[in-house]
């Protein structure tokens, strides 16, 4: 085997290495004979040129992927700055509204009690102050009944407007179907009279 290699080879396999250190006496360990050699490794294979083309239209496609991606990412922030809805102002404003209503109210309803109660009986600030606290408990009972009143009259005005929505839909149907069964009737007398008119 030593023979097929020779003894100035630059390599030589593990079989070859194997069968020397067998026939030596003493018989060495296997990391002394390899001491100062080294494995060769495969050169690496040169990278494959791209056509100027190809670079050109990977460069197109990579761009227009990276477009996408943006346009994407960036739709719902677009959207809203876009397509701000007014009714969310409204809301707000009608919000606002209703909280200074609520204060106002409190306030004007502790003071008429507290002022009736100096005008009845005289200024004595401890049932003076009691006085204003029943009439801020009667105004927040008030207030309490006309807010379930009007939340009530617009939830009922919203299912109002649900259901004209829906018989509009529904009426849209109905003008449709009736569409639909003129032509059909009218293409039955044409065919009736074309029938006829053959025959």
């Amino acid at each position: 085997m030593l023979d097929r290699f020779g003894t100035t080879a630059k390599a030589y396999p593990l079989e070859v290495v194997e069968l020397l250190r067998s026939k030596l006496t003493p018989r060495p360990f296997l990391h002394e004979l390899l001491q100062g050699s080294r494995i060769p490794l495969p050169e690496k294979p040169a990278p494959k040129k791209r056509s100027p083309e190809l670079e050109a239209r990977l460069a197109k496609i990579k761009a227009q992927l990276e477009e996408e991606e943006y346009e994407k990412m960036t739709r719902d922030v677009r959207k809203t700055e876009l397509e701000q809805d007014p009714s969310d102002m409204k809301a707000a404003s009608n919000a606002m509204g209703e909280g200074l209503n609520v204060l106002v109210a409190k306030g004007t309803a502790f003071a008429t009690g507290y002022y009736a109660s100096v005008a009845a009986w005289g200024r004595d600030p401890f049932w003076n102050t009691i006085a204003g606290l029943v009439g801020l408990i009667i105004g927040f009972f008030v207030e309490t009944t006309l807010f379930v009143a009007r939340s009530s009259r617009e939830i009922s005005e919203q299912n109002l407007r649900r259901r004209r929505d829906r018989n509009k839909l529904s009426g849209v149907d109905r003008i449709s179907q009736i569409v639909e069964t003129e032509n059909t009737s009218d293409s039955k007398s044409q065919d009736k009279k074309a029938i006829d008119g053959s025959a």
